[in-house]
């Protein structure tokens, strides 16, 4: 018969593991930022989420060196499409930038 261990803690002890759990996960779930540099040297930063890459409009138009009238109209072609969230913030996939940068715009 095989002999049982018991493991005890206080509430504080388990309280303490659960929030570090729950910091842990709700990490996985918070955008991560990470740099990158157009040619003119200017600084974008990519948000990361679910381990896909988007970029802002903003960071999307220096990326790119254009202005939002031509991003819009990208978007109206299909050259490149834009994720609306909410009423005013508009993301764009990071790769689909990336392969438009390539001279590959029909993926």
């Amino acid at each position: 018969m095989e002999q049982q261990k018991f493991v005890f803690y206080s509430l504080a002890d388990h309280d303490a593991i659960v929030n570090e759990e729950a910091h842990k996960l709700a990490l996985t779930f918070l955008p991560q930022k990470q740099t990158d540099i157009n040619s003119k040297g200017e600084k974008v930063e990519p948000i990361i989420i679910n381990g896909e890459r988007f970029l802002s409009r903003k960071n999307t138009s220096k990326m790119l060196e254009v202005g939002y009238p031509t991003l819009w109209r990208w978007n109206k072609e299909g050259i490149l499409k834009a994720i609306k969230v909410g009423r005013r913030k508009v993301y764009y996939r990071y790769d689909d930038i990336f392969n438009l940068l390539r001279g590959n715009n029909n993926d």
